[in-house]
């Protein structure tokens, strides 16, 4: 049976999988995703992004089980700062436009609940958020950045997910900015 997709402002289905906003963090304690970091902001501080408007949390769940947290994943506003961008010519923005930056979402944190890890959920959360910001684009959004950590495994799961490196200057720090062009992201609807 093919899935069928539906999007409203702020829930995505995609049968059976569910990506919604999250109105109470709380209702998805505790959450653990084997990284004491992750786990710490989605158990703690996401409550306080939340409070002071700087981060808004989504929630991945079946549809017939919505209190069982597959994944969590915070986004805010971003802005790609082309001066930064080694690759400008790969994204096709004419030179003579001089645009300082260009519109994004930022993935500010993402875990998947570590019994679930290994089953192509990140992967399929990943296209489900692609889907989801190319539809019904309500402010202008023309990329997904996301600063991962800068450990191979993690580096290559977004890799094959179609984001690119925007420097190679970050080489050698914790984490490292990548973006996803959501202009050459390629959907067709079931």
């Amino acid at each position: 049976m093919k899935s069928m997709v539906k999007i409203d402002r702020n829930t995505f289905i995609d049968r059976p999988w569910v990506l919604e906003k999250v109105d109470n963090i709380r209702l998805c304690n505790p959450f653990d995703c084997g990284d004491d970091d992750l786990d710490e902001y989605f158990n703690v501080d996401a409550i306080f992004h939340k409070k002071e408007l700087l981060t808004e949390t989504y929630c991945l769940h079946l549809e017939n089980l919505p209190s069982l947290t597959l994944a969590l994943l915070d986004f805010c506003n971003d802005a790609v700062q082309l001066r930064k961008f080694e690759a400008i010519h790969d994204i096709g923005i004419s030179p003579q436009k001089q645009y300082p930056s260009l519109p994004s979402v930022k993935l500010t944190r993402f875990g998947v609940a570590k019994e679930y890890q290994g089953l192509n959920i990140g992967s399929h959360v990943l296209n489900m958020i692609k889907i989801l910001f190319i539809t019904d684009n309500r402010t202008g959004c023309r990329f997904i950045t996301v600063d991962a950590y800068n450990d191979e495994r993690v580096l290559r799961f977004y890799k094959r997910n179609g984001f690119k490196l925007i420097s190679n200057k970050d080489r050698e720090k914790d984490t490292r900015a990548l973006y996803f062009d959501l202009k050459r992201f390629k959907y067709s609807k079931k």
